[in-house]
């Protein structure tokens, strides 16, 4: 079976996405770390990670993922919406999985990183940075 080229584009795509994704998400859980040890609640945490892991977060895909010819001004635009979902499926999944589920904060995080990057990578191909196929 041959691969096409628009499959071998999507992988590209996708492990451009998962190192951009990957800095991000450092950036979010040192940001967690940092703020439990300074003894914040840990969701408080979770949700202030999230947001400064959204900022880093949008640079990357803009310039190294999606490689968009969007104005800055349509992505942010698209972005922030799409910010808005991801930071409040991250409380809520956060919030449901840190004490019933796992005890420990990192992996209640690990659980709800795994859910929101799959949102994300959807928003942002789809609405955020509307990538092509060819991408």
């Amino acid at each position: 079976m041959a691969i096409t080229t628009s499959f071998l584009t999507l992988v590209k795509l996708v492990l451009r996405f998962l190192i951009s994704g990957g800095i991000a998400t450092a950036v979010h859980w040192a940001t967690l770390w940092g703020l439990i040890n300074l003894q914040l609640e840990p969701v408080l945490a979770s949700s202030i990670g999230a947001f400064v892991g959204a900022i880093v977060n949008y640079f990357l895909q803009y310039f190294f993922t999606f490689k968009t010819k969007r104005r800055h001004k349509q992505a942010l635009l698209a972005y922030v919406p799409a910010v808005l979902v991801s930071w409040l499926l991250n409380l809520v999944l956060f919030y449901s999985l840190y004490g019933s589920l796992f005890a420990q904060p990192l992996t209640a995080q690990i659980a709800t990183t795994g859910v929101v990057m799959v949102v994300n990578f959807l928003l942002y191909k789809k609405v955020v940075f509307l990538a092509k196929p060819d991408t």
